[in-house]
């Protein structure tokens, strides 16, 4: 069975101590790839060491931390973007924030934001990634509005109603390894086509066991998806290993 961890930061501090173990037991698990989002300018620049590093295993994904995110900071990683956009599948994570922003005029202010990397996707000829928590409608019609590319709605917890948004537009979501907990994303398994859906750990977040989360828990994502979809899990791996090439550019 070969795996593909779609979204993942394997750059963070949970990581630096054990991260080339991490990646090897990726590897001995059946994972012949990982995409792995930066949260910001500092995180953007250990990204490129590491996917330096690990040329054709790991690849840099572009994004911010959207709950926390400045213009000020939103306008470096674009600049960022552009200056290595030849090294970068995607843009992303972006998007909106409604879990942790509570106030209205604060998810307001996101919005012209997020619609900064739609923009930048749009003119680099991009796939973009986005976080949605608790916004994922608010998202869906902003993208549909003004953005023609690959998009990919990473660890998608939406309603079914949005979910089918989602799978009429062509877009992908992704799975967490720990998604048979929750109740949106079980139903957005059956609702969203095989064909558009891959997995992903988020790690060090969402983790299935007690433990931090790694991208060698991608197995978890693919054995949950198996029994909800009644398919063998090495099906299972190979679609969704097969999606995330394709999204993603990669041979």
């Amino acid at each position: 069975m070969i795996l593909f961890d779609a979204h993942t930061h394997i750059d963070m501090n949970q990581f630096k101590n054990d991260r080339e173990q991490v990646i090897q037991r990726a590897k001995n698990i059946g994972l012949i790839g990982m995409v792995t989002s930066s949260i910001g300018t500092a995180s953007f620049r250990r990204t490129l060491g590491i996917v330096k590093k690990h040329r054709g295993f790991i690849h840099h994904s572009a994004g911010c931390g959207v709950s926390q995110l400045t213009p000020d900071e939103a306008e470096k990683i674009v600049v960022l973007t552009r200056k290595y956009s030849d090294e970068i599948v995607a843009v992303g994570e972006v998007g909106l924030d409604y879990y942790w922003v509570k106030d209205l005029q604060a998810r307001k202010n996101q919005e012209p934001l997020f619609q900064r990397f739609i923009d930048l996707a749009n003119e680099l000829n991009l796939p973009i990634v986005i976080h949605s928590r608790k916004a994922e409608a608010e998202a869906t019609e902003l993208l549909e509005r003004s953005f023609t590319g690959d998009v990919l709605m990473h660890c998608f917890d939406g309603p079914p109603e949005v979910a089918k948004r989602v799978a009429d537009n062509g877009w992908c979501i992704t799975l967490p390894s720990n998604f048979g907990k929750y109740r949106n994303r079980r139903a957005a398994a059956s609702i969203v086509p095989l064909g558009q859906i891959l997995l992903e750990t988020d790690g060090p977040y969402l983790s299935p066991t007690p433990d931090r989360n790694e991208p060698a828990n991608t197995l978890y994502g693919a054995e949950t998806l198996s029994k909800l979809l009644d398919l063998p899990v090495d099906d299972i791996g190979d679609a969704t290993t097969r999606n995330a090439l394709r999204f993603y550019r990669l041979q």
